[in-house]
């Protein structure tokens, strides 16, 4: 099995010490057909009121996982706890009432066309026989929660996929859950629709204290929505942690690649000059990354100062800093000038390896791309 990469602590445990535990998977392997196995050795704990994400590719074993949360799959060996109750020892009466207290929210929305807003989000709760005055109650409180309210007469072929998608939320919590399961709940969204929904979650999450357990194929979802992520790969969870340590500095090569499109990779232009010798009177290209560890922001000025006294000119070519959970963090592509007075490459590298100290008092990692 795969070494598992775990940071800690976890950034909801560092909130609040001993947080108990919405969702347990203690060693859960799943195998399909007898011998395909989906999931091998899973050991993951969602603390209670945090937006938990679980990302890998397509085939990973996302989904399974999912299922296995409100027992529509049960675990070749292992054990899933929800609320502390084991799923797999409840009997059929038992798993209806565990998955009243768990909402579901779906990619591709299901809501019944011949329906109305309000009918498609009133149906869970006409179905479990309430009266008539407590789903109607029920379904304003709801329609104002996801900014529907003018929309309650409408049916689904009018609204767009952001607003069918908020519908979708709204009859996900009818049953007031302590667990909302999204899968791939904006995969099929624009852009912009996708961070309207992803900020109504973590309002909702916030609002309600709901804990949420979203899986995904995308990075950017994770780094706006989620607290704690889990890297799954070929069915096993190969890295997880606060989301801003899995960013910071990724471990595993499945989180890198997952990471990529958000990366700020070498320009293509750059890339194509780029030489792995150094000569006099060229730039070396820095990569210098701050992983957020350090509580301090990048001080970019002093940077500069500290290459621009070794080497003299210095440009900041391509990259940026993003924030995540307070974290400053991000990738720079430093170029800094090579001008030793026709040294030999030894003197030359020796200038470089200057550089690269001098760059590594103000930054996490520095290593050297090339030269150009």
């Amino acid at each position: 099995m795969a070494d598992v990469i775990i940071e800690e602590p976890r950034v909801s445990e560092a909130r609040s010490g001993t947080q108990a535990k919405s969702v347990v998977f203690a060693d859960v392997g799943k195998v399909f057909g007898g011998s395909t196995a989906a999931l091998s050795g899973v050991d993951l704990s969602v603390a209670r009121g945090e937006v938990f994400g679980i990302i890998g590719r397509s085939g990973a074993g996302k989904s399974t996982l999912l299922r296995l949360v409100n027992g529509l799959e049960k675990p070749t060996r292992g054990e899933v706890r929800v609320n502390g109750v084991s799923v797999g020892a409840l009997d059929e009466r038992g798993l209806v009432g565990l998955r009243r207290r768990i909402g579901m929210v779906f990619q591709h929305f299901n809501l019944l066309s011949a329906k109305t807003v309000r009918e498609n989000i009133a149906l869970p709760l006409k179905i479990a026989g309430v009266d008539k005055r407590s789903i109607d109650a029920k379904v304003d409180v709801l329609l104002e929660l996801v900014g529907l309210t003018a929309k309650r007469d409408a049916y689904p072929r009018s609204l767009s996929g952001g607003q069918k998608q908020r519908v979708g939320i709204a009859r996900a919590l009818v049953h007031d859950p302590d667990l909302l399961l999204c899968d791939e709940a904006t995969s099929a969204l624009d852009p912009e629709t996708t961070q309207q929904i992803l900020a109504l979650l973590r309002d909702i999450n916030r609002r309600l204290g709901l804990t949420i357990l979203l899986i995904t194929h995308e990075m950017a979802v994770i780094r706006e929505v989620c607290d704690s992520v889990a890297v799954i790969e070929a069915g096993e969870v190969v890295e997880t942690g606060a989301v801003w340590r899995v960013f910071g500095d990724p471990r595993h090569a499945a989180t890198q690649a997952l990471l990529r499109t958000l990366v700020h990779d070498l320009p293509a232009d750059l890339a194509a000059r780029l030489a792995s010798a150094p000569r006099d009177d060229a730039d070396v290209l820095l990569d210098v990354r701050f992983t957020g560890e350090s509580r301090h922001e990048p001080d970019l000025g002093a940077l500069a100062v500290a290459l621009g006294a070794l080497g003299g000119r210095v440009n900041f070519v391509h990259g940026g800093i993003d924030r995540i959970q307070g974290h400053a963090q991000g990738r720079l592509v430093v170029a800094a000038h090579l001008h030793a007075h026709g040294a030999n490459e030894a003197g030359l590298r020796a200038h470089v390896e200057a550089l690269v100290a001098g760059a590594r008092r103000h930054a996490d990692k520095v290593e050297v791309l090339g030269y150009v």
